[in-house]
């Protein structure tokens, strides 16, 4: 069967979905993205068990809030390059009504499964209209993209893990490989699939300083030179807890690999309190990113009332 026989047969099926169909699996989408709201609720409650805030000055409070802002805007990249892969599988959707799908089915990372935030978005996008085959396929090509991306960071790591190493290498060998990856997404999906690439990129180079960041607050280094390296770690403990079933949000996987990576640099209190804060940070930034797709949900509604 060719491409337009499919599209036609999955554009019948989601036709016939009636709208009480379309309703619940609205809902089954809010539930989980609300489900996700409850359980960061529980995350948070945890961590603030974890940290002796009365020994934080306002200038800690105001560095993790300025973090959690710039995680939570990175969340955008996440929603954007997923609506280049939509793109690349034959559907048209609006920015604000990629981020509002994103963002309200991404909370729901932490539901322990690991696999709710795609459940959610499925729902979000089936309720409104889209067939299952382009959903999944872009699930399937960000999945792809994330995990080559955690990968490209590894290279920033080797001054952590061989003695000796100078830093430039990792450097060199990273953008190298950046570029090469870059060449082959444009060549294999074309413009969309290059700007999803650098989308994806961007994020976790993003979350990656921001851990390093975290780190300074706990105490750690301070050098920015170490940033880069830092960084690397981050992602690469981020690919091991996404690809890890069951941990929901990567929890207890990426804490062990951080103790391991980053052990030649600073103590495991200080590193645990990294994550700790570190976690703080990107559970706010998730938090603001979901308030924000409600916004934009607002403005997706208003346009089409308008329209």
């Amino acid at each position: 069967m060719d491409d337009v026989a499919l599209q036609a047969e999955e554009k019948a099926l989601t036709m016939a979905l009636g709208p009480r169909a379309k309703t619940w699996l609205g809902r089954i989408g809010a539930f989980l993205g609300l489900a996700g709201v409850v359980f960061v609720g529980i995350r948070l409650h945890g961590y603030a068990g974890e940290i002796d805030f009365r020994r934080m000055g306002a200038g800690s409070y105001a560095a993790i809030a300025a973090l959690a802002g710039v995680y939570g805007a990175s969340n955008l990249l996440l929603a954007l390059g997923w609506r280049h892969l939509m793109h690349h599988a034959g559907v048209q959707v609006s920015r604000s009504w990629a981020v509002r799908a994103y963002a309200v089915s991404q909370l729901a990372k932490y539901v322990p499964g690991n696999i709710f935030q795609f459940a959610g978005r499925q729902a979000i996008g089936l309720a409104a209209g889209i067939g299952n085959g382009p959903l999944v396929k872009s699930t399937l090509h960000e999945l792809a993209f994330l995990v080559a991306g955690g990968v490209l960071f590894s290279p920033l790591v080797l001054p952590l893990v061989l003695t000796g190493l100078p830093n430039w290498l990792g450097w060199i060998s990273f953008i190298t490989a950046v570029a090469i990856v870059l060449c082959v997404a444009v060549r294999a999906g074309g413009a969309d699939f290059g700007a999803a690439a650098v989308f994806y990129l961007a994020f976790l180079a993003l979350s990656g300083v921001v851990f390093a960041a975290a780190c300074d607050l706990a105490g750690g280094t301070g050098r920015v030179a170490l940033y880069p390296a830092i960084a690397g770690a981050y992602v690469v403990a981020w690919l091991v807890g996404l690809v890890t079933p069951g941990a929901p949000a990567g929890i207890g996987i990426r804490e062990a690999i951080l103790l391991v990576l980053l052990g030649g640099l600073s103590t495991g209190p200080i590193i645990l309190l990294a994550v700790v804060i570190g976690r703080i940070i990107t559970v706010l930034g998730d938090l603001l990113f979901f308030a924000g797709g409600q916004i934009a949900g607002y403005f997706y509604r208003t346009g089409d009332e308008r329209g």
